[in-house]
């Protein structure tokens, strides 16, 4: 643990609130048209306490991270052009928070990680398992029957995707901590965990999710077991994975299902149920504001000029270069790449670090493929993104300044799962 931070328990907690608001949306289930309970005023103060007691810390992170600042100052910037504000204000609000609550639980944290990692899989698996209960005991609530042709559980979440990606979460930290972990007993809760988060990933139809979580789990092995072995048992590993992955898809679907579920890994249709429409209309507008967007708002100037919900693109990648052009961008390029670098320096120091960073990092750029999180607040995806950014980033200069590399020695971390 960081000896000099402060509050470091109130920090984890402020972190699980807000992951856990971010994903909740049982309230807007019931009544879609009532104002949410204001739970993010609550934890948006807890991380304005937390910081002021950590601030010189804070500010010191900010320095080394002055793209990522500067794009989320961007986003508020670009209220001056957008079409709604008032919406852009409130986007950078809660982006603000996240991105200061990420910090908080990047130095909280940054040498006890597998505790940071038991606490987020925790909740996660809490939230899986209501999900469970509230699909089974209260259908109406649970599963969505009316919006996507057949049934498809949302649980405690507003939507089928948002529940996958709930579950794909929990796989990600159960393959974390099953090789962090030394405790016997643990190890075999996380192997039931993941079948769980598998169970809830196809009950939500979310193939963007099993396709991420299968990569997550291969990435597991390869980095752990497999990167010094011959090339046999890895073919033999990869094999083994996609026969696995073939029973436990059709264990639950059909074989006409799977060919159709292939295609509806973000939506309904061949055309990713309409979503290649939104992509085409998409680029025929940004070269009307190319350089600097549409501004981080919802896109209604787009929704009522071509008459299609633009309000979320069901790509990162699109959605952010429309709503702040080239600039914003430019900035996402710089940032993705410079962690991609810090995670190879990493990788030489540091294994366990790299391969829960790294891996999370490959969930969120693939996911972001056909689904939107980059820089959208409190959504879980977008918080891990920051961490894995600011943290890859602290580690990286961290140990090269100070410590020589120790062969991919997983020790240092493992030994604070005792």
């Amino acid at each position: 643990m960081n000896t000099s931070y402060r509050l470091q328990t109130l920090t984890i907690i402020t972190l699980c609130v807000t992951l856990f608001w971010g994903a909740f949306g049982l309230d807007t289930v019931i009544n879609p048209s009532a104002l949410r309970f204001p739970l993010h005023r609550a934890f948006i103060l807890m991380t304005s306490i937390i910081f002021l007691f950590n601030i010189q810390q804070v500010l010191n992170i900010c320095q080394n991270s002055k793209t990522l600042v500067f794009l989320i100052l961007f986003t508020l910037v670009s209220a001056i052009w957008a079409g709604n504000p008032v919406e852009v204000v409130k986007d950078f609000t809660f982006l603000s928070a996240s991105m200061l609550i990420t910090i908080l639980s990047v130095l909280a944290f940054n040498e006890s990680r597998i505790k940071l990692i038991r606490w987020l899989y925790w909740l996660f698996l809490l939230m899986t398992l209501a999900s469970i209960f509230i699909a089974l005991v209260y259908p109406q609530l649970g599963i969505n029957i009316r919006d996507f042709g057949k049934p498809r559980w949302i649980g405690i979440t507003s939507h089928p995707n948002g529940l996958g990606t709930l579950a794909g979460i929990l796989i990600w930290l159960s393959c974390n901590l099953y090789i962090l972990s030394k405790n016997k007993s643990e190890k075999l809760l996380v192997l039931f965990s993941i079948l769980i988060a598998f169970f809830v990933i196809i009950k939500a139809d979310s193939m963007t999710n099993i396709i991420t979580s299968f990569i997550v789990i291969a990435l597991t092995i390869h980095y752990t077991y497999l990167s010094r072995v011959n090339k046999s048992i890895k073919v033999l590993v990869v094999i083994s994975l996609i026969f696995f992955s073939i029973i436990v898809v059709t264990f639950f679907m059909s074989p006409d299902e799977i060919i159709n579920t292939a295609f509806n890994s973000a939506g309904r249709s061949s055309n990713f149920s309409g979503r290649t429409r939104l992509w085409s209309v998409s680029f025929k507008a940004l070269s009307d504001h190319l350089l600097f967007g549409y501004g981080f708002d919802n896109l209604e100037l787009l929704t009522k000029r071509y008459h299609i919900q633009m309000s979320h693109l069901h790509n990162g990648y699109i959605e952010l270069i429309i709503k702040g052009g080239i600039i914003a961008a430019a900035l996402l390029f710089l940032i993705l790449l410079k962690t991609y670098l810090n995670l190879i320096k990493i990788k030489t120091i540091n294994k366990a670090d790299f391969i829960f960073l790294n891996t999370g990092f490959i969930m969120i750029l693939l996911h972001n493929f056909t689904e939107s999180s980059f820089f959208k607040g409190l959504d879980a995806l977008n918080i891990f993104l920051l961490y894995i950014i600011v943290s890859a980033n602290l580690i990286s200069k961290n140990h090269l300044n100070n410590n020589p590399p120790n062969n991919y020695n997983l020790k240092p971390l493992i030994r604070h799962g005792k």
